[in-house]
């Protein structure tokens, strides 16, 4: 039997039809594509030589924080739209959501890419980063510290703050805690309350000290380590901590990378601080 060949206008809608699969969609979206985004300062100089087996923090105490990378201090923002050309950021400290909605995008003549600059809420503190698809690359600037800048990156598209891991905590911390900062060098010792709200592997809590508090922190405890930070504009904040066999806690605090002390903490249900000055 001779096959007749199928009529061309057959051909042509298959070619038609299977065409769109093969278009890629540019983003709608004039702006920073929208959802979860996860950044980081390093709060250390990057090095280009890699150290795989990794450094003790703080090397005083020789703990090691191997769960995260050292000297970078992780906060969570989203990206969200009033319409395709308006959009805002939330910074994202546990329940705390700060809008940021002063934002200029443009091109750098410099390098020819898109550039965004983000205003904070915090007088002369802002972030100014280029940006290509889906990362960002810049820096945060204080303007209220002389010649303060500290490398930025975020990455779209991600919402774990510290690590993806899930390590069984080796104790509940929740409740309030009775701490000690600066108890090594120099600097004259001063107390706080921790207080730590712990869902698994989730960490969320607040520091009040006799200098003032540090707002909502947000992190995870992987095992015996503890990682909260909190970045809202005007302040940049990491506690590192590790579990030790008598249920104390010890650990790293820096604010920026200006400020750097040691603390330490134990389970104290009415612990309260005799001044609360600074607040």
């Amino acid at each position: 039997m001779k096959r007749h060949a199928k009529p061309f206008w057959i051909l042509a809608f298959i070619l038609i039809a299977a065409w769109p699969s093969c278009i890629v969609i540019e983003n709608p979206y004039t702006g920073l594509p929208p959802g979860p985004w996860r950044a980081i300062l390093e709060l250390e100089p990057r090095s280009l030589a890699t150290n795989p087996e990794g450094k003790p923090l703080p090397q005083l105490m020789n703990l090691e924080f191997e769960e995260v990378t050292q000297g970078e201090l992780p906060f969570n923002f989203e990206v969200k739209y009033t319409d395709e050309q308006h959009f805002y950021i939330e910074l994202i400290n546990g329940q705390e959501r700060i809008k940021v909605d002063d934002i200029f995008i443009g091109r750098d003549r410099s390098t020819a890419k898109d550039t965004v600059v983000i205003n904070l809420p915090a007088n002369d503190s802002y972030i100014r980063a280029i940006f290509e698809e889906d990362v960002m690359e810049g820096e945060w600037v204080d303007g209220s510290r002389e010649n303060y800048r500290i490398p930025f990156k975020a990455y779209q598209g991600q919402a774990h703050r510290f690590t993806t891991l899930r390590k069984k905590p080796a104790m509940d911390i929740s409740g309030r805690w009775e701490a000690t900062f600066g108890i090594e060098g120099d600097e004259e010792p001063y107390r706080a309350v921790g207080e730590f709200k712990q869902n698994g592997n989730h960490l969320s809590g607040a520091f009040l000290t006799q200098k003032g508090e540090y707002g909502l922190l947000e992190g995870t405890i992987q095992d015996d380590k503890l990682y909260l930070s909190r970045f809202d504009g005007a302040g940049a904040f990491l506690f590192e901590g590790k579990i030790l066999p008598d249920s104390t806690l010890i650990g790293s605090f820096r604010a920026g990378k200006h400020y750097k002390t040691l603390w330490k903490a134990k389970a104290s249900p009415d612990f309260q601080l005799r001044e609360q000055g600074g607040r």
